[in-house]
């Protein structure tokens, strides 16, 4: 059975921000909410909010909006004032969801059957990879189904090149994920923490195995069928 790990609600919605910034901008003072500001004034956010418990999408949809924009302003009540501005202009309903990811599934395939993107590896969205991931999946597929004897053999190898590197990428969205969840004591040692390691680690080599990953479509797939 696969294993689903909730990290969270997200909540999003749009506004027409009196003091945001006019072009493109992210926040992320605490490293749980972001928005973005289009040209034409328009203000597209998330937010991510710690629960420990899982409730269902039918209490989540019995939240009103005024509810949410209540916490919210509550929660970021210390952070930049447009964080509020945004969260109090936003129009129409504000929607929210959990975050499911899948860190590992024991079976991949069976039969003619096969499994690709969020159905065997979903991963929460917090690295921006899901997509990404299935298109790599179908890419690795087209390249075993082409060069092995059978389609037995082009499954196993496809999970054999796959497996390693889909469930790092799930493994460091959750780290991300649960970053944006921190408690206040966690989020005030990150926050003092944070300038010091985007210095030492963040610089485009250290993200380079994820976001600049290259797929040889060339190149022969090797069968090595356990």
């Amino acid at each position: 059975m696969r294993k689903a790990l909730i990290i969270g609600g997200g909540i999003g919605g749009t506004a027409t921000s009196r003091t945001a910034p006019s072009a493109s901008a992210y926040g992320a003072a605490h490293s749980r909410r972001l928005y973005l500001v289009r040209e034409s004034g328009e203000t597209c956010w998330f937010a991510n909010l710690h629960r420990s418990d899982e409730p269902t999408r039918k209490e989540l949809a019995a939240i009103p909006t005024a509810q949410w924009q209540r916490q919210l302003r509550d929660l970021f009540a210390d952070d930049l004032p447009v964080i509020n501005e945004i969260v109090t202009d936003s129009v129409g309903d504000v929607g929210a969801h959990l975050v499911y990811d899948i860190p590992t599934s024991p079976v991949w395939h069976r039969g003619p059957a096969l499994l690709i993107g969020d159905a065997v590896h979903a991963t929460s969205p917090s690295a921006g990879q899901g997509v990404s991931m299935a298109v790599e999946d179908a890419v690795i597929l087209a390249r075993c189904l082409r060069d092995a004897p059978d389609t037995n053999a082009a499954s196993t190898a496809y999970e054999q090149l796959r497996r390693p590197r889909v469930e790092r990428v799930v493994a460091y969205s959750k780290t991300l994920s649960n970053s944006k969840t921190a408690g206040p004591v966690a989020r005030v040692l990150r926050d003092l923490m944070m300038p010091i390691a985007l210095k030492l680690f963040a610089g485009p080599k250290s993200h380079s195995w994820m976001y600049t990953h290259h797929i040889d479509w060339n190149e022969k797939v090797a069968m090595h069928v356990a």
